[in-house]
């Protein structure tokens, strides 16, 4: 057991060499702020704890506190990360519900809008354009339109392609929503 006279000398003389004990640290946290700190705090449970420790082992001791604490911080650090992480996502997803909550009428009114103007450029055109067009949408096949009026695979991929491209004049402030209309309605020829 350490004397109680000699506490004092013992602890700075050790603190005095703390560098190694603030690399080792380091060594696993890579903060050498965090690192200076857990060393600091270890020299203090170090002279709340002398009492009971032999002086040979004073720097096994210091180092195995040192690594403890270090372990001890890491899961602490990476629990709060953890719900960090939690906490970002569901605000994101409750962000994410209010925007879709909030929006169901624009999504409606601006649907409505797309499929007006959709109609009225349909209107505008050949009734074999229009009705070709309106199969495809309908999911039937390139070789289905065909047979039905009495027209080839060919005339079909026209007919659709010049509708498209109306379309795609009339639904130029709509982009995204053509592109869709197109993927949906020209996937490889069938």
């Amino acid at each position: 057991m350490v004397g109680e006279g000699r506490h004092r000398e013992i602890v700075e003389k050790l603190y005095r060499q703390r560098a190694w004990l603030v690399m080792l640290a380091n060594s696993y946290l890579q903060d050498m702020e965090v690192s200076d700190d857990i060393v600091n705090d270890s020299f203090i449970s170090l002279w709340e704890n002398i009492d009971g420790l032999e002086e040979r082992v004073l720097k096994a001791w210091l180092a195995t506190t040192v690594k403890n604490r270090c372990l001890n911080f890491l899961k602490r650090r990476e629990s709060e990360q953890d719900i960090h992480r939690k906490l970002k996502k569901r605000a994101s997803d409750a962000e994410n519900i209010s925007i879709l909550e909030n929006d169901k009428m624009d999504f409606r009114m601006f649907s409505n809008e797309v499929q007006n103007i959709c109609r009225e450029s349909l209107e505008k055109m050949e009734p074999i354009s229009s009705k070709v067009f309106i199969e495809r949408l309908r999911g039937m096949s390139y070789k289905e339109i065909a047979e039905k009026y009495g027209i080839t695979q060919r005339s079909v991929t026209y007919e659709v392609s010049k509708v498209l491209a109306v379309l795609k004049v009339a639904l130029k402030d709509y982009l995204p929503m053509f592109l869709l209309i197109v993927s949906t309605v020209c996937p490889k020829m069938d």
